[in-house]
């Protein structure tokens, strides 16, 4: 049983002959416009003038910035959308927050019950004046 072979219209299409190709269009371009050595134009038809754009404002110095003090810094800007002022919150929150501690109900019992023991504590006995600080 024949498998695969040529089919008509497979494969690549032929070149054409170049007489068979129609021909090109040829339609004038127009000049283009005088440009300076800064790349803009001189024509007084062109709308945005002959003035180059302003520089643009450099960026703050941000070497003395620490990660937490950036993140507040974008928490507290109420020009930036809500989400990024919440995911800043969030990941300054641990840093400005601490966690209470990890220790168990048992441990925090036993610690509280200490300090709470230390000021119930039996008194130092009295010093002997009488005999110089000596038993007698």
């Amino acid at each position: 049983m024949p498998r695969g072979g040529a089919r008509p219209g497979a494969g690549r299409p032929k070149k054409q002959p170049e007489a068979v190709k129609p021909p090109k269009k040829s339609a004038a371009k127009p000049a283009a416009p005088t440009v300076d050595a800064n790349g803009y134009k001189d024509d007084p038809k062109w709308p945005f003038g002959k003035q180059p754009p302003q520089e643009p404002e450099p960026p703050p110095d941000l070497s003395n910035l620490m990660p937490l003090d950036y993140l507040l810094e974008v928490m507290r800007d109420s020009t930036e959308e809500r989400g990024r002022r919440m995911q800043a919150a969030t990941l300054a929150a641990p840093y400005c927050h601490p966690k209470k501690g990890e220790a168990g109900k048992k441990e925090e019992k036993a610690v509280a019950a200490k300090k709470i023991a230390s000021r119930f504590s039996p008194a130092a006995p009295p010093k002997l004046v009488a005999a110089n600080g000596q038993k007698v």
